[in-house]
Formats: C-alpha cells, sequence, structure tokens
C-alpha cells in the first residue's frame, strides 16, 4: 500500500523517512523560587506606581476643578453686562484654591498687598497691573467693575489660570 502524499518515483530509502517528532512546548512558568521573587517584586513596583500616580491625579483635583470654573468665568468676560460678575468671581475663586492647599490660618485672613504678596510668592503671575485689579475686583462696586476693558479682563484670567495651573503648594 502506498502513500497517497509520497510521490511514486521517490527511492524506497527515502519512503520510510518520517516527521520528527517536536518537543513539548517550553513553559514560561519560572522554575525557581529566584524569578518568583522577581516577578512579584515588578508587580508590586508596578502596583506602588499605579498608586503614586493615582493619588497624585486625586490630590490634583482641586485644580482642574478651579479651572474649570475659571473656564466657565471667562465665558463672561467677554459680554459688558457679565464682565462685572465675572471679575468678581475671580478673587473668591484663586481663595479657595489657595485653601484647598494650604492651611486655613495661614490665608483665610490675607487681604491687599499680602494677599498679593502671597501669590507672587507661592507662583510669580500676578504683575501689579492684575494685582490691583484683582483686589479692585474683590471689593469694588459693579458700576467700577464696568469701567474694565475686555483686554484687562482676559490679562488678570490668564494669570489666574497661570496661578491655578502651576502654583507650587508651600510645605
Amino acid at each position: 500500500m502506498s502513500d497517497p502524499l509520497v510521490p511514486r518515483d521517490t527511492p524506497a530509502a527515502l519512503q520510510s523517512l518520517r516527521e520528527l517528532p517536536l518537543p513539548a512546548p517550553v513553559s514560561y512558568a519560572p522554575k525557581t523560587i529566584g524569578w518568583l521573587l522577581v516577578a512579584l517584586l515588578l508587580v508590586l513596583i508596578a502596583l506602588f506606581l499605579a498608586w503614586r500616580a493615582w493619588r497624585r491625579h486625586e490630590k490634583a483635583r482641586y485644580r482642574r476643578e478651579a479651572l474649570a470654573e475659571l473656564t466657565r468665568i471667562e465665558a463672561k468676560l467677554d459680554d459688558a453686562a457679565t464682565r462685572a460678575t465675572a471679575l468678581a468671581e475671580i478673587a473668591p475663586l484663586i481663595k479657595r484654591t489657595a485653601l484647598a492647599t494650604a492651611s486655613r490660618e495661614r490665608v483665610a485672613a490675607l487681604s491687599g498687598a499680602s494677599w498679593l504678596a502671597y501669590l507672587r510668592k507661592t507662583r510669580a503671575s500676578f504683575d501689579d497691573e492684575c494685582g490691583a485689579l484683582l483686589c479692585m475686583a474683590s471689593y469694588a462696586p459693579a458700576e467700577r467693575l464696568g469701567d474694565v476693558t475686555p483686554d484687562q479682563a482676559k490679562h488678570l484670567a490668564q494669570a489666574a489660570r497661570d496661578w491655578i495651573a502651576h502654583h507650587h503648594v508651600e510645605a
């Protein structure tokens, strides 16, 4: 009986050859305790790094929320009718952001020049014009805030955005 897979003109000596069996697949499971310890160490390092990244993300939540609120406020700066209320919202937003990171005793009582000094110490983004406008927006009546130009308002909002996004937390 002839094998249908072997051609007829194959010599008899070659017809009896068969394929060599393949060895069993190599297991990827470590065979020694050392590799198990290395794998365990790598998993622990990965978990630690993931935990630190999650913690850093959670610690920066106040920044993300403040920046989202500032974006909402900035949308109202172009309209002359809502500019005064939007400007008045910037100072309390910055104060709440500062209170999220610093002690209440350290930040809550600050106002005027001492408040600007604190803001400049934690991030030097408030120049004299922005500082004066920030202080004025905190306490001035709405009629006086109506005189603020859209460019001045946007400059203040940009300084506030820079401070919120990049201020350093005092220890």
